[in-house]
């Protein structure tokens, strides 16, 4: 196999590189570079395999810095962005290999961060949160520690006040405010407590 041409993209340090006379695949200027590509050079198609490769995991690990650069995700989430821009599977795992090497990716951190920024979800609405990110279950309960049983108490009362605000303090209203809180994951003994506080008892 020969390479018959290198011309540039209008993407900045992208080439397309034609073997035998066809385009055989775009490449990196640091791919170009690396394996030393030139025109006329005899090239096995194993070596050309293994250029690509590299090219593309360069590519899909630099979508991947961009995007942390801006807000944290968890490595399901970039995965599946990667997918959507096209990447192969086996790009997508070197590239979050390399990723979370360099400490980029952590679903640790992202579980306690995810955890932190969400003040008035219930332990259960966390817990699914992290699982639709693909969070492990390790990580998931150790980042829910932070969450204690009065901090979930105190959650449900905010909701509880933000709810009952100009509303009639009717049984009619605490038993909406109940299943408004069941729905959004507090507990019969978490809203029982809350309710106390307006010296109200729900007979369940």
């Amino acid at each position: 196999m020969i390479i018959t041409n290198i011309t540039p993209q209008k993407r900045k340090k992208r080439y397309n590189l034609f073997v035998d006379g066809e385009f055989y695949s775009g490449l990196d200027e640091i791919a170009v570079a690396k394996a030393g590509l030139k025109i006329g050079k005899e090239i096995s198609k194993r070596e050309l395999e293994e250029v690509v490769f590299e090219s593309e995991k360069s590519s899909a690990f630099e979508k991947i810095a961009n995007l942390v650069s801006r807000q944290m995700y968890s490595e399901r989430d970039l995965k599946n962005k990667l997918k959507n821009y096209g990447y192969s599977d086996n790009v997508i795992d070197s590239a979050i290999a390399l990723a979370k090497e360099y400490k980029y990716i952590s679903d640790k951190d992202f579980a306690r961060a995810l955890v932190e920024s969400k003040p008035l979800k219930s332990r259960l609405e966390l817990k699914n949160a992290l699982f639709q990110k693909g969070i492990c279950s390790s990580f998931a309960e150790n980042a829910l520690l932070i969450v204690s049983d009065e901090d979930e108490k105190n959650r449900a009362s905010i909701l509880a006040e933000k709810y009952l605000k100009n509303k009639e303090k009717s049984k009619k209203t605490f038993a909406g405010l109940y299943n408004f809180l069941l729905r959004k994951g507090f507990s019969g003994s978490i809203i029982k407590k809350v309710f106390a506080e307006y010296k109200f008892e729900y007979d369940d």
